[in-house]
């Protein structure tokens, strides 16, 4: 970003919403905010704010519920002001997990007074909305692969992947009540459940390599549990030790660990 693409107002008002966000401070934000400052997409909701009342009431509410927000980047632009939030929501009765998330807002800016609020799936395009420098191919790096798995049935699947260390992200119900989606995760991986979906099981089903620390742990596991172990651990001639397991819609996953070699 360049010096051509800040404005001293943009670079004034970026500083002082650092120091009213990270602790929020209603009363700093407040001043920050034009009477008339409306928060929300294109379209009216229940949650859109249309003045600065608005928008004060609606964080007290979400710090009353609990909710914690760290703040991840305060960028000035041209126009307004990129903002990246990580929320967090501490699990509550009916929710088993916490819940995190991150939030890209752009906020334009009008004689040092932030008029508007608008939320952005990615970093991207706050960015280029709030008139921040981007790299042109900034928006098309992958930030993670989840895989979606075609299953029979979603609870037998997260049962099945639980007897192995992973635990249940989410599921979700359609309108009949019948768990349609759901996620399972192990460490920073997560894979995705889809009944009846895409893709094929069975004689089609999919195969996927799984990284670990200990293969032969994961043996004695599946040995212990009941998970079918296709073909046990053994040393390959390209530097890993490799065993395979099948699922129950006969997805078969490749559990891998690098062997090193001293020298």
């Amino acid at each position: 970003m360049t010096d051509s693409q800040t404005s001293s107002g943009t670079d004034t008002v970026a500083a002082r919403l650092r120091a009213a966000l990270d602790p929020l401070d209603l009363e700093a934000l407040a001043a920050l905010l034009d009477d008339d400052v409306r928060w929300g997409g294109d379209e009216d909701t229940p949650d859109t704010c249309h003045n600065r009342a608005d928008v004060l009431n609606r964080l007290a509410r979400q710090r009353q519920s609990g909710l914690e927000t760290t703040v991840l980047e305060i960028t000035p632009g041209e126009r307004g002001v990129m903002v990246r939030l990580n929320l967090r929501q501490p699990a509550h009765p009916g929710h088993d997990h916490d819940h995190e998330w991150t939030v890209n807002q752009a906020l334009t800016v009008r004689d040092q007074r932030v008029i508007d609020i608008r939320g952005y799936p990615n970093r991207y395009s706050a960015a280029v909305s709030a008139g921040v420098g981007v790299d042109d191919l900034a928006g098309t790096q992958a930030q993670h692969v989840t895989p979606i798995l075609n299953v029979s049935d979603i609870a037998e699947s997260i049962e099945w992947f639980a007897r192995l260390g992973w635990s249940k992200t989410f599921d979700w119900r359609g309108e009949d009540g019948t768990v349609g989606f759901g996620g399972v995760t192990s460490g920073t991986c997560e894979i995705f459940l889809c009944r009846n979906g895409q893709g094929g099981r069975g004689d089609d089903a999919s195969w996927m390599s799984i990284w670990v620390d200990d293969v032969d742990a994961v043996n004695a596991l599946c040995d212990r549990v009941g998970v079918e172990v296709v073909h046990p651990p053994s040393n390959q001639q390209w530097g890993g030790r490799e065993m395979l397991i099948r699922h129950p819609d006969g997805h078969k996953f490749r559990i891998s660990q690098a062997l090193y070699q001293e020298h």
